[in-house]
C-alpha cells in the first residue's frame, strides 16, 4: 500500500511559518527577555537606593565601624528586652511552665491540694476571712491537655495573687476566680505573652489598699490592673472593698 505525498505549495508553507515564528518570539520574550529587562529594573532600582544611601562615599573602615556599633546596639536592645520581661512577668520563675511543656493531671491535683491547704493555715494566721477555700478552681479536668497546662498557670496566679493579699491583713476574701486566658501576639504575629486574668472580690484598709497597688509593681508580682471598683466595705476596719480583674503576664 503506498502511502499518498501531501504536496504544500509555497503559500501553504509561508502559511505554515508565520504562526510558528510568532509562537517562538512569544516564547523567546517570555521565558528569555522578559526575565532579563525584570532583572535589569531591580538592578536599576537597587542602584538607585543604593546611589542615595548616606553609607555609599563613605570608605570600607567606617564601614565596619558602622557595622559593629549596630551590633552592639541590637545586643543591648536584645538584653534589655530580656531584662524587660523578668522584670514585668508575674510568671518567670524557673517552675513556670513553657508551652511546649506538659504536665500531668496528678501533678496539678497535687499542687491545687497543697495550695489551698498552705493559703488556708496561713489566712487563719493572719486571721484573715479566706471565704473561697477551692480557690475558685475545680478539681475536675477535661480532656485536652493544654487545658492542664492552663489550669496550673492559673493556680500559680491565684497564689501569688492571694498570698498578696492575705500579706496586707485583709479583713475578708469575698470571692476569687480565674479567667480565661488572653493571648497577645507581637508584630510579627507570633505570640509574645499571655495574660492570666483573675477577678477578686476583698474588703480592706485605705492604708493597705495603697500597700496592695504598689506591691503588684513589684518583681514577680507584677499584675496588669484590667479594671477596679471601689465601694464601702461592711467593717470599720477595712472601710474598703474592692473589685477587680488582675492579670499575671506570662512571656512565650
Amino acid at each position: 500500500m503506498k502511502i499518498p505525498r501531501i504536496h504544500i505549495s509555497e503559500r501553504q508553507q509561508v502559511l505554515l511559518i508565520i504562526p510558528v515564528a510568532i509562537v517562538a518570539i512569544v516564547a523567546i520574550w517570555y521565558f528569555v527577555l522578559r526575565p532579563q529587562y525584570q532583572r535589569r529594573s531591580e538592578i536599576d532600582s537597587l542602584r538607585q537606593q543604593l546611589a542615595k544611601s548616606p553609607y555609599v562615599s563613605q570608605p570600607m573602615n567606617v564601614l565596619l565601624e558602622i557595622a559593629d556599633h549596630e551590633r552592639r546596639l541590637g545586643e543591648e536592645t536584645e538584653a534589655e528586652w530580656r531584662r524587660t520581661k523578668e522584670r514585668l512577668s508575674t510568671l518567670s520563675d524557673q517552675n513556670v511552665l513553657r508551652r511546649d511543656d506538659k504536665v500531668g493531671r496528678i501533678d496539678y491535683k497535687k499542687e491545687l491540694f497543697q495550695v489551698r491547704m498552705r493559703l488556708a493555715r496561713r489566712s487563719e494566721e493572719l486571721h484573715v476571712q479566706l471565704i473561697p477555700q477551692d480557690l475558685g478552681l475545680s478539681d475536675a479536668l477535661g480532656g485536652k491537655e493544654s487545658e492542664v497546662r492552663v489550669r496550673m498557670l492559673q493556680l500559680r496566679t491565684i497564689e501569688r495573687l492571694v498570698d498578696t493579699i492575705l500579706s496586707l491583713h485583709a479583713f475578708k476574701l469575698h470571692s476569687i476566680e480565674p479567667m480565661a486566658p488572653i493571648p497577645h501576639k507581637g508584630a510579627d504575629k507570633k505570640p509574645l505573652y499571655t495574660e492570666y486574668p483573675v477577678q477578686i472580690d476583698f474588703e480592706v484598709a485605705f492604708d493597705d489598699l495603697y500597700l496592695f497597688f504598689q506591691s503588684t509593681l513589684e518583681s514577680e508580682r507584677v499584675f496588669a490592673i484590667r479594671n477596679v471598683r471601689v465601694s464601702a466595705g461592711t467593717a470599720p476596719s477595712a472601710p474598703l472593698r474592692v473589685q477587680a480583674v488582675m492579670s499575671a503576664l506570662l512571656f512565650e
